[in-house]
Formats: structure tokens, sequence, C-alpha cells
């Protein structure tokens, strides 16, 4: 198995040292920052949290909520420095052999020994295993085969009789719902449902008259009769507790589609917005079918964020809800591009929660950045405030920040880095996260890509080569994604005369596919525009570039703009 390692503050020389060597261990990334690197950890980059000094902050919290990910916190240190009790230390002095062999060693035991949750108690190394007591033909609901492991309350337990199965004394553990084989016939059928340890059934090894099947009562193997057996409060209760923790289990429906008190599907409504009556219901808060816009393009600086921006603010003063998402994990740009400070990364926080199934709206009120326009206003998520914190962003949390937002938002504009290669070469024991994860899961979720190229001689090679990709990648979109393909910023000074005309006619000799559109380009009133963070329909609403955004957004408004 291999360990991939997120080293703090190394000067450099660990760091080597680890890479001369071709043994289990792998630097995955380097930190100087405490707070940064105990946040890369816990997205599960790597097993080992290294310190190449004692951090300041260092605490048992943190070591306690890094062991909650399978994170071992391991800091070089003499013994006379104090260290929480569950970080691992490593001798100054220690030659590479001995660091990665301690390693190796701790987190191998640590993969090994039980976890503690679901009942299985934690074992010290020198404590035997505990034995599981079979059973043939049980079937219990909180048993063996529940997935709650051995337990007192649920499953096999040899010493408490109470809802679990017990191989003690006579006459205990055949309350509640247990089944003693030596407790004898009188014993088995004081159980309320049948001597099947903590299900319904009734044990088959048990004599008819010993269980609640006898002539005269009901018997769980009867299907017909099956549905009057009507369980007692407390086990009614127990059947809830385990059905909500099973809700909230990765994957789950209800982890991943909030529902409401109704449990029909719908999603919970703002409490601070007021419903129109007179609005159709696909209008109301919680209940839009908004669509997700993509802003992509070649490698470069084709211009994505300031096509991005000025989309959102163009949809905004035309009367639709907007969110304009900062989805760039190479070289985020829109918060400088809007002249906005820099508070952090919204995109981050909202993946996090994502993936916890905490998706909230008065915190992602707060999260969000309100950005005025002259006519109207969009909502602004900020991206990751530095290109090394791109493993928070995972692919499927940030699909389901997209899902939650489309109910939210009549339009969402996502401006996305050119990359898009799948890299495979970082191997992990479980799921790794993706470079390019943003790009791929904004482009798979768009229900239209602006694909952007450069209206030059560099530019438009790479456009087309762009759509060449696309073209043997049906993977990268939906079948019924719109994608258009627009070259920026076209000049004289770049193309001679008549540029657009050249672009086309070069464009329509290598690719079948139209070229959507040429956008022209006025360097004096672009650098204004940066300069004040201002969006282009602010400053010259009838400008043509203005009707190259209007053509951009055909068609993806989902209520009637204002006019």
């Amino acid at each position: 198995m291999n360990i991939p390692v997120i080293l703090y503050g190394d000067d450099g020389s660990l760091l080597n040292r680890i890479e001369t060597q071709r043994g289990r261990v792998s630097v995955a990334r380097t930190v100087q920052d405490f707070s940064e690197a105990v946040g890369m950890a816990h997205t599960g980059i790597a097993r080992v949290l290294l310190c190449a000094h004692v951090p300041a902050e260092i605490s048992a919290s943190t070591v306690d909520a890094l062991a909650a990910s399978e994170v071992l916190l391991a800091v070089i240190a003499p013994d006379n420095l104090h260290l929480p009790t569950q970080a691992h230390r490593i001798r100054p002095e220690a030659a590479l052999d001995e660091i990665l062999g301690s390693l190796e060693q701790a987190v191998d035991a640590a993969l090994a020994r039980p976890n503690a949750g679901y009942g299985v108690p934690a074992q010290t190394p020198n404590q035997a295993p505990a034995q599981a007591v079979h059973q043939p033909e049980a079937h219990a609901a909180y048993g063996q085969d529940a997935g709650y492991g051995y337990d007192a309350g649920y499953g096999y337990d040899s010493a408490y009789g109470g809802y679990g199965y017990d191989n003690g004394a006579a006459g205990h553990g055949a309350g509640g719902y247990g089944y003693d084989p030596a407790a004898g016939a009188a014993i088995n059928a004081g159980a309320p449902y049948g001597a099947d340890y903590g299900s319904y059934g009734i044990d088959p090894a048990v004599p008819a008259g010993n269980a609640p099947g006898a002539p005269g009562t009901p018997s769980a193997h009867d299907p017909a009769e099956a549905s009057s057996v009507v369980p007692s409060n407390e086990e009614s209760v127990l059947s809830q507790a385990a059905a909500i923790v099973d809700s909230f289990a990765p994957g789950n429906d209800y982890a991943l589609h909030v529902q409401n008190e109704n449990n029909d599907g719908t999603l919970p409504q703002h409490p601070d917005i007021n419903q129109d009556p007179a609005a159709p219901s696909r209008y109301q808060p919680g209940h839009r079918l908004g669509k997700i816009v993509t802003v992509w393009g070649t490698h470069g600086a084709p211009g994505r964020s300031t096509i991005a921006f000025n989309l959102a603010a163009l949809a905004a003063q035309q009367g639709q809800q907007v969110c304009l998402i900062d989805a760039d994990t190479y070289a985020p740009s829109l918060d400088a591009l809007m002249a906005l400070e820099d508070t952090g990364s919204g995109l981050a926080i909202l993946c996090s929660d994502a993936d916890r199934a905490q998706l909230d709206e008065k915190k992602a009120g707060a999260i969000m950045e309100r950005v005025p326009l002259k006519n109207g206003t969009f909502d602004f998520l900020s991206g990751i405030t530095s290109s090394s914190r791109w493993p928070e962003v995972r692919a499927r949390a940030f699909a389901e920040v997209l899902e939650w937002l489309k109910h939210r938002y009549d339009l969402v504009i996502c401006d996305v880095a050119a990359p898009i290669e799948v890299d495979e070469e970082l191997t992990f024991d479980g799921p790794a996260p993706r470079r390019n994860a943003a790009t791929l899961t904004a482009l798979a979720c768009a229900d239209r890509v602006i694909a952007l190229g450069e209206a030059d001689v560099i530019g438009l090679p790479r456009l087309i080569n762009l759509a060449r990709e696309v073209q043997s990648r049906p993977d990268l979109f939906a079948p019924e994604t719109d994608v258009q393909y627009w070259l920026n910023r076209s000049r004289r000074e770049a193309a001679g005369f008549n540029p657009e005309a050249k672009m086309r006619d070069n464009w329509a000799r290598y690719l079948s596919i139209p070229l959507t559109g040429v956008i022209p380009y006025e360097r004096k009133v672009m650098d204004r525009l940066r300069r004040n963070g201002e969006a282009l329909l602010e400053v010259a609403p009838r400008h043509a570039v203005v009707q190259s955004f209007e053509a951009m957004l055909e068609g993806m408004y989902a209520v009637r703009p204002i006019v």
C-alpha cells in the first residue's frame, strides 16, 4: 500500500531525501502553513501529515480530527518537547530509513486497528479480537449481517443479552429481542417477535410450539400474517434511529437531495423570501429550473473571466437571478476583475458542506458576495485563494453544489480553467482528487458551454485543436449540452483587413462544425472596464460586443427577460 505524505515546514532537505528512495512513502504536497496543511489532509490526498518541526498550533483536538479522517500526524521532535499523546513522535537524529519505517509501521497499525464506531469496540494491541458467534439462518435486523458489527445493543455479544445474542446463563438475554439457546422453550416463547434475534422472523432451530408462531398466534413465516405483527414502541424507536443513521451515509439519496418534511421531493424554501402566489411554482424560490452556462476555452488567456463576468451582468440586468462561480483552480481572477476584496474561498466552503450533506441557504447567502450593478445585482461565489487548494474542490461535491444552486437561481455561470486531462498517475488506496475536477464537472453539468479562443494566429489553431478534442471525447458533456465556439478579441492589428471573414474561412477549412461567432476587441474600452471593475453593459449598452453576449445567452433564461 502506498503512503502519500503531506510535508509541513520542510526546507527541502527532507523532501529530497524522501524522493531519492523508492519505497512506499511518497510526498504528495509540501506546505509551509500548518492550517493549510491540515485542510489538505482532510481532503484525503494523504495518509500522513509529517511535520519537520513542532507546529505552534498543534493541539490534541487537531490530532483527533486528523485521526477521524484516517490521517496520521507525525512530528519530528526531541523527547523534551511536549506533544499531544496521539501524535507520532520521530527523533530528529533519525536516519531516513528509520523515519520511513516508523511511518509505515504507524500507518499499518492504525489501519489494522478496528474502528470503534458502529458498535465495534476499539482494541488494544495485546487484546484478543472479539469473536463472532455464528448462528445459521439468522438475519438479525441489528445484528452482524445488518452492518453494525458486534455490539451489546444490536449485534452479537457474549456478555449482554439486551437486544443481541447471549450465549451466557439461562434466563438472561431472552428478554426483548434476544435468543438464548440455553434458556429453554419457555424463555424463547417470551421473546415478543420470535426467536430470530433482533428481526421479526422465527429461528428455524426452535420448535414451533416454543415460538410466537405456534397455533393460535401470528407467524412471521406466513407472508399473509406477517403484516399483522406490530412492533413495540421500543423497537420502533430503534428502527427509526437506524434509518436516520443510514440516511446520512455518503451516497444516500437523503444526503444528496434535500427533502422537506412532507417527503414529496420538493426543496425547502428560503425563510427570508416571500413567495409570489401569482407566479408558477417553477419560478418560486427553491423550485427554479435554472440553467448552467460554463465559460471554457483554450490555454492562455482568451478572456474566459471577462466573458463570464459580463454574461452575469447582462443576465442580472435582464431580471434573472444569477450566480457567478469562479471555478478556475489554476488562476482564479474574477474577484480582482470585479474589484472585490479577497475574502476567502466560498466555493471550497460550499464543497465542504456538500461533502457532509450540510448545504444551507442561510450559510450560502452569507458566503455569497452580492455584486451591485446600475440595474440589478448578482451573487458571486469566490474561488480558491491559492492554486494549491485545488483538492478542496472535489468532483462529487462540486456537482452537488451546482445541482443545489440550479434550484435557487435562474442562471449559474461557471468560469473554469482550460485543462481537461484526467490525471490517473496519482495512485491512492481510495478515490483520489483530480487536478482538473472542477473543469470536468462544470462541463459535464452544463446546459451550454462557451468555448473561447483568441482571434489571432496562435488562438485560432488552439481553438481548432480544442474542438477536435471535444469531438473525440463525447464523455466531456451530456448529450443535450449546447457547445458554442467563439473567437474573442478580433482586431485588424492581429489578423489584417476584415479579420472576422478570414477567421471564419480558416475555421471552415479544418472543421465541419460551425464557428458560432467572432467578438471584436477595443483595448481602451476593456482597459477602462478592468480598471474600474465595471461590466461593458453598464458603460456602453449598445456596443457590438454586448450583442455577442446576448447571443451567448439566447435560450438560457428560465424566466422571460425584462425588456
